[in-house]
């Protein structure tokens, strides 16, 4: 009796640990809301927030990251395979539901509905949270998901959008993301953590605390970049909000991540890699959802609602996933 009640209350302790590792990056979301509310923050300083975090803070994590996994990142194909079949799954379940009865006949929120479905916030909150969750050991393998994927994450996402709207993907938009993704800092600096490791090519301490201090600040300011770029304005009209928004926040917060768990069986990898994979999947939708479905004449005012749905279940669909992956 004396070890069955341990065994309970450990498990409440789990579960209230996996509240307490979402309440403070909310804390500091809602910091970074307030501070851009109250004008401490203006546009231009949150878009420069993400500009340093795009281009200064998270290059030196990644490249870091990937230079101690080394060749690993080489040595995941059952990674690749089973996140893009896990990507054109997905899309074909939000495409039949959307279709049939969430949203039939409007051709512009079909398109959010399968090119948001698998969109995460892996940089702005996963990191985050995998982070609190797990450490250094966690971003280990959050690079490898990140240098492994993005090339199918970003094809895959944007092909499937387009083709609902224009009913086929257009080359030109094709080629314009190959291009972006040839400049996109995060994913060379993947590629260059890799080929360094894999010639041993040798970094001095001093470039290495200097990365280290540099990507130590990541988790706070994303998470105030992210709560500066978030309009919590709207949430007055939650209520209204969530009921246009449940199938695709269904679809984002249980469905994807529940596929991803299935086709991981059947392409198995290392278990913390999973647990971080599965718990990527899970994340919320990524802010530039709308600026993406804007920029590509879908339903914007649809997607922005849906980032705001995603990232406030979000407080309670994180805590339930770290659960059953055992992260807490």
């Amino acid at each position: 009796m004396v070890y069955n009640s341990n065994l309970v209350e450990t498990e409440r302790e789990n579960r209230m640990f996996g509240f307490f590792l979402v309440l403070p990056l909310v804390i500091i979301i809602i910091t970074g809301n307030q501070l851009r509310a109250r004008g401490f923050y203006s546009a231009d300083d949150i878009s420069a927030l993400m500009k340093t975090l795009y281009w200064v803070i998270l290059p030196p994590l990644l490249f870091r990251t990937t230079y101690i996994a080394g060749t690993e990142v080489l040595k995941q194909p059952n990674l690749l395979i089973a996140s893009t079949l896990c990507y054109i799954l997905t899309i074909i379940v939000a495409y039949i539901g959307s279709v049939w009865f969430a949203h039939k006949g409007d051709v512009k929120r079909v398109a959010v509905s399968v090119f948001s479905s698998f969109r995460s916030n892996n940089i702005y909150l996963g990191f985050p949270v995998i982070q609190m969750a797990m450490g250094e050991a966690g971003l280990h393998e959050a690079s490898i998901y990140v240098a492994v994927t993005t090339v199918s994450f970003q094809l895959l996402s944007i092909a499937a959008g387009e083709a609902v709207l224009y009913g086929r993907p257009s080359v030109s938009g094709i080629l314009n993301m190959l291009k972006k993704l040839a400049r996109n800092p995060l994913i060379i600096s993947c590629v260059l953590g890799v080929i360094a490791a894999s010639f041993s090519f040798p970094i001095h301490f001093v470039f290495d605390e200097a990365m280290k201090l540099m990507s130590g600040a990541a988790t706070a300011v994303a998470l105030l970049a992210l709560g500066g770029s978030l309009d919590l304005s709207r949430m007055g009209k939650i209520v209204k909000i969530l009921s246009s928004t449940w199938f695709d926040t269904l679809i984002k917060l249980a469905v994807n991540p529940a596929i991803m768990c299935a086709v991981l069986v059947l392409f198995p990898i290392p278990k913390e890699l999973f647990q971080v994979t599965v718990m990527l999947s899970a994340m919320p939708n990524a802010v530039n959802c709308f600026i993406l479905a804007r920029g590509m004449g879908m339903d914007s005012e649809y997607a922005a609602d849906l980032v705001a749905a995603t990232t406030l279940l979000g407080i309670i669909s994180i805590p339930a996933w770290a659960y059953i992956l055992g992260m807490v």
